[in-house]
């Protein structure tokens, strides 16, 4: 059930705030008061989630089809 929870917890971290805001400076205050309520452990997972996604990317090779 714990790992369940993690996984929501991670899913959530990711979406939009559910409130509307009239602004993009209202949108980026309220992300930043969510991310400073989060937890380390939250915080470096979102961390090395992201070091992992710029890895493959940079990594990643684009083959073009011949048509």
């Amino acid at each position: 059930m714990k790992q369940s929870q993690q996984d929501k917890n991670q899913k959530d971290l990711f979406n939009e705030p559910s409130a509307v805001y009239n602004s993009r400076e209202a949108l980026d205050e309220a992300r930043l008061r969510e991310a400073v309520n989060r937890t380390d452990t939250e915080k470096f997972r979102l961390f090395t989630r992201m070091m992992r996604i710029t890895l493959m990317l940079k990594n990643a090779r684009i083959i073009h089809k011949q048509a």
